[in-house]
């Protein structure tokens, strides 16, 4: 009895081709669309958390009153509110990422284990930088545009999004994703 042959798909040809020719080029765009796909979830986390905080009358804690002399207060903002949206969000959006990233995008088949223990530092290390110092400029630069605050909101959280994938690229592909490499065989 012989094996039985699986049929590629129409995207797994389409995927082949494409990796064949251009293989970084391909990895980049894959991975951006894999970016915008998590990016969904993570925008409507970000807002159900934003609004759901505000009904239940979350308030700043002490360790949030610093975020008073970088954010400048609007009426009906609560830093607290916004930092624990963020970071909500942006764990969902990036678990959303590393699922499909590690094989959809490039093939890894490296420790599991050590790259979710990689990926999770790399997003700590996103949420606090962005979370602590991008966010806040971000948003008081937004802010002076004098937007409704939904809007603003919105697009805070988009190019606070935005922003890592300048360095996050190069951190995935060739740091937590890794793929073993091809054994040559030779006969002797």
């Amino acid at each position: 009895m012989g094996e039985e042959i699986k049929q590629e798909s129409a995207w797994e040809r389409f995927d082949n081709r494409m990796g064949a020719k251009h293989p970084e080029i391909w990895k980049l765009i894959k991975w951006m669309a894999v970016g915008m796909i998590a990016n969904v979830p993570e925008v409507g986390v970000h807002q159900l958390c934003l609004r759901g905080f505000r009904v239940l009358g979350v308030a700043n804690l002490g360790i949030f009153t610093f975020m008073r002399s970088i954010i400048a207060p609007v009426e009906g903002y609560e830093q607290a509110t916004v930092v624990y949206a963020f970071m909500l969000s942006t764990a969902v959006g990036y678990t959303i990422a590393f699922i499909l990233n590690r094989k959809a995008t490039f093939h890894a088949d490296s420790n599991v284990a050590l790259s979710t223990f990689l990926y999770v530092l790399l997003v700590i290390f996103v949420i606090f930088s962005n979370g602590l110092i991008v966010g806040p400029f971000v948003f008081n630069l937004i802010e002076r545009l004098h937007m409704s605050p939904t809007l603003s909101e919105v697009l805070s959280k988009v190019l606070c999004m935005l922003l890592p994938g300048l360095y996050s690229y190069p951190i995935n592909r060739f740091v937590i994703h890794r793929k073993k490499k091809e054994k040559v065989e030779t006969d002797a």
